[in-house]
Order: C-alpha cells, then sequence, then structure tokens
C-alpha cells in the first residue's frame, strides 16, 4: 500500500511539464521567504507554512489530474485541522474534519478507477450531461438562498448563543455582521459552491474547473470590499488559484479525450 503511494509520487513529479514546476517552485519559495520574513521559527508556524504549501500542491495537482492530489489533500487537512483547532476557529474544523478529509479518501478511491496507464498517475475526465448540470446549477442556487436567508435571520443569534457557551469559538465563515449585503451574499454563494463543487470534483467531471473559476472570482471580490489586515494576502491567492483554474479547464479538456 505505501509502496503504491510512493510510485504514484514519483510518477508526478515526473510528468509535471514547465509551467507546472514553476508554479510549484514559485509558491515555495514566495511560502519560504514568508516564513523567514515573519521571523516566527516555532513549530505551528512551520506547520501554517507546510500546510499552505502543501494547499498550493493540491489546487495545482488537481489542475493536472494526478492522483497525487488526493494524498497530499489528507496531509493538508490533517494540519489545516489542527491549526483550526489551535486557533480556536472550531467551525472550519467541525467541516474539514467531517466532510473535506473523508472527500480525500473517496475522491483517490474514485479517481484511482479513472487512473490512466501511461506512467503519468493522471485520470480519465468527463463532461456532465445537460440534466446534471442543471441540476447542479439549482442546487448550488437553492442552497445559496437558503444559507444567506440564515445569516441574514439567524446567523448573529446562532454566533452570539454558541460564542457564549464556547467563548473561544470563532468561524471563518459566519460573521456577526458584514460590511455589505453584496458581501453576506458572496460569502454564501462560496460556502455553498465550494460543497457543491468539491462532490463535482470527486466524479471527474471537467466543469468543476469553470466552478472553481466562478468561486474564486467572487471570493477576490468579496476580498477587496474587506478592510481586514489579511485582505491583500487573501485577494493574491486568490489570483493565483484563478489562474490554476483555467489551467485546469485547459488541463482536463485535454483528459477528456
Amino acid at each position: 500500500m505505501k509502496n503504491r503511494y510512493l510510485i504514484i509520487l514519483r510518477q508526478t513529479f515526473k510528468s509535471l511539464n514547465w509551467f507546472e514546476t514553476v508554479l510549484l517552485l514559485a509558491i515555495l519559495s514566495l511560502a519560504i521567504a514568508s516564513f523567514f520574513i515573519k521571523g516566527d521559527f516555532g513549530v505551528n508556524a512551520l506547520i501554517a507554512a507546510v500546510a499552505a504549501i502543501l494547499g498550493v500542491f493540491c489546487v495545482v495537482l488537481g489542475a493536472k489530474g494526478s492522483l497525487a492530489n488526493w494524498i497530499f489533500g489528507v496531509v493538508e487537512a490533517f494540519l489545516h485541522i489542527y491549526i483550526c483547532f489551535c486557533t480556536h476557529i472550531y467551525g472550519d474544523m467541525l467541516q474539514r474534519l467531517f466532510y473535506n478529509l473523508p472527500m480525500q479518501f473517496i475522491g483517490f478511491n474514485m479517481w484511482k478507477k479513472r487512473t490512466r496507464h501511461d506512467g503519468t498517475a493522471t485520470i480519465h475526465t468527463r463532461y456532465m450531461t445537460w440534466g446534471q448540470r442543471w441540476i447542479t446549477i439549482a442546487s448550488v442556487v437553492v442552497g445559496t438562498i437558503l444559507l444567506s436567508i440564515f445569516l441574514i435571520y439567524f446567523g448573529p443569534w446562532m454566533i452570539s448563543v454558541l460564542t457564549d457557551i464556547f467563548p473561544d469559538m470563532q468561524f471563518k465563515t459566519l460573521k456577526m455582521d458584514y460590511d455589505s449585503t453584496l458581501q453576506l451574499w458572496l460569502d454564501s454563494f462560496t460556502t455553498v459552491m465550494s460543497i457543491v463543487t468539491m462532490l463535482v470534483s470527486v466524479k471527474a467531471f471537467v466543469e468543476q474547473w469553470y466552478m472553481w473559476l466562478l468561486i474564486n472570482v467572487a471570493y477576490i471580490a468579496m476580498w477587496l470590499m474587506s478592510d481586514s489586515v489579511f485582505s491583500f494576502m487573501t485577494v493574491s491567492k486568490y489570483c493565483v488559484y484563478f489562474v490554476n483554474s483555467i489551467y485546469g479547464i485547459y488541463m482536463w479538456h485535454k483528459l477528456s479525450k
């Protein structure tokens, strides 16, 4: 079992093209530079840096259609869960623990059935039927509306109750208030769309990259409206993800043939 994973990783890195190599090295260099510039050499800072690097590896290898995407995803998920636990962001921690982490194993097993036998450890991708597309669109629209209504009428109350019980609890998505109504709707859209897109990704549908493209545009718009100290780096990250989404559309179209 262990050797099989090592073989997949070795095949993946051997098959990287120049664009993928440059992108991965650039991200790695930026993460290392940021790590040293901050001057924090503690264990938690190192874990955060490694998690960030693995996160980018996941999206780049996902665009390549590589099984290694899920291997890196499992490690990144565990590290992110640890980070959320230490920073008391329990909402995101639970979402990662009970949804993202199990989906890494499900995704690996689903993609394994579609692996190409050409030594690249990549998969045969496919397109949705129009019926599947309409169901996906309807799910995102209905889910976004329901979550937005919940955030408007029940979100602040729920957060208030939970923080009274757990004073250290924080939320990545839910907030007591938003800078604008549009930001609330974008927040709802990205949350629902990310959950649905993960399911589409597991099924190896090309359309997932169009969905990630929309998610990244929404995240960029949402964070541009924020005056948070994290806005610049967050917008920069999603700009990189946006470029990778375009690359993913190109690559997965080729892999569908």
